[in-house]
């Protein structure tokens, strides 16, 4: 799956590695944190839809994600299956 992801978004908007998936994977005031299979972050209305369809086929969780500026910890993964993470904040792309 996270090969078909890069097809859809571009190899640099899938990560995977701890360092760079840990402040998406942490809500801000630190009080919720898991982890996932990846962060995706699309950068069109198109690609967003291309990443859930695969979501839906693969049944992987999407968990998506603006600022991360949450109080209940809404933006973050819960962790306890299979989970994308799909970022739509514009600045962190």
């Amino acid at each position: 799956m996270i090969d078909a992801l890069r097809q859809i978004v571009g190899k640099s908007n899938v990560l995977t590695a701890t360092d760079d998936t840990k402040p998406y994977f942490t809500d801000w005031r630190k009080q919720y944190a898991a982890t996932a299979d990846c962060v995706v972050r699309p950068g069109t209305t198109a690609e967003v839809a291309q990443v859930v369809a695969l979501c839906a086929r693969e049944g992987a969780a999407m968990v998506p994600q603006g600022g991360n500026t949450g109080l209940v910890g809404g933006s973050v993964p819960v962790g306890g299956r299979r989970e994308v993470l799909v970022s739509l904040a514009p600045s962190m792309r």
